[in-house]
């Protein structure tokens, strides 16, 4: 069962974080809830913490792409798997809080008031690294993992 077109429009509404909404969890929070009194209350970032992921959402179609991004330091050339290994792992954690989130505000009866289902397409989720400078001793990288949703 396709979406009509204000189960389209909702679900626009509830993807878009360019006005009104973070793209990344980011604000004052305490010490116990992770900030940091040396930076007024805020993360420091870092892998881990609350503002070190970005989560966008697209719509094509009858299909949701979900990308999870992040930036590391791949290290040394020893190392440089297991970081975008753990990495994956972070980000595929954040992908799947943000289905969550966006099937949980989906069903609110202010919203379209039914289940929004979901099928991931697994065998096209991705993980992408690009580099930002190879000659850099810390090998800095962006970490995209990309996942795939058929919506009904």
């Amino acid at each position: 069962m396709a979406l009509s077109f204000e189960e389209v429009n909702v679900l626009g509404n509830l993807v878009n974080d360019t006005y009104g909404k973070p793209s990344t969890q980011t604000g004052y929070s305490s010490e116990e809830q992770g900030g940091n009194p040396r930076y007024g209350g805020y993360s420091a970032g870092g892998p881990g913490t609350v503002n070190s992921v970005v989560t966008k959402a697209s719509l094509g179609g009858e299909t949701l792409c979900v990308t999870s991004l992040c930036i590391v330091n791949l290290g040394l050339h020893g190392q440089q798997h297991k970081v975008i290994s753990d990495t994956e792992n972070e980000l595929n954690q954040h992908i799947n809080a943000f289905m969550k989130e966006l099937k949980k505000n989906f069903k609110k009866k202010e919203h379209a008031g039914r289940a929004l289902k979901t099928k991931e397409q697994k065998d096209k989720r991705t993980t992408d690294v690009q580099d930002i400078n190879l000659y850099s001793e810390r090998r800095q990288a962006y970490v995209f993992r990309r996942a795939y949703f058929e919506i009904s």
